[in-house]
């Protein structure tokens, strides 16, 4: 601040207004001076992220029979709270595809459960109005090719 002053003092301005641009060059010299001093902390920055590959029907083969497992265990059964279930799941998918496939977080397999949850909620959707219309001379077999069909479409 003693520099800002001493560079006013020292410009000369005159009421005519030469020496004006003497008073800003001052001015501007003491204002480096003293931002050069004073420098603001860097701001650090967050750590990149690597973001993963999609997850592969396998992986999500893998995931289902992950699931399928820990919610059938007749040891724990319906004995435990939503945490440990997922953490199990995660744990179980991470053990699996150990190797082959990449180490997945639990957000990361919430987030594609959730996703292969509403596919299957919608197929079933498809599935269970083929069953409704009930067409004749359809076998069963025929009704889930019809009712893929029209998921897919």
């Amino acid at each position: 601040m003693d520099d800002y002053m001493v560079a006013l003092n020292d410009a000369s301005v005159s009421i005519s207004g030469e020496g004006i641009l003497d008073a800003a060059d001052a001015v501007g010299r003491a204002d480096s001076s003293m931002s050069a001093s004073a420098a603001p902390p860097p701001v650090p920055r967050k750590a990149a992220r690597n973001k993963q590959s999609n997850f592969s029907s396998y992986e999500d083969n893998l995931l289902c029979k992950s699931w399928l497992e820990i919610g059938n265990d007749a040891i724990t059964n319906t004995g435990q709270r939503k945490e440990a279930f997922w953490s199990r799941v995660v744990e179980r998918y991470n053990f699996v595809g150990q190797g082959k496939y990449p180490e997945r977080s639990w957000k990361s397999i919430m987030s594609q459960w959730e996703y292969i949850k509403s596919e299957v909620n919608k197929f079933s959707g498809h599935m269970a109005e083929m069953i409704r219309s009930n067409p004749s001379g359809m076998s069963d077999a025929d009704k889930s090719v019809a009712a893929a069909a029209n998921f897919g479409s």
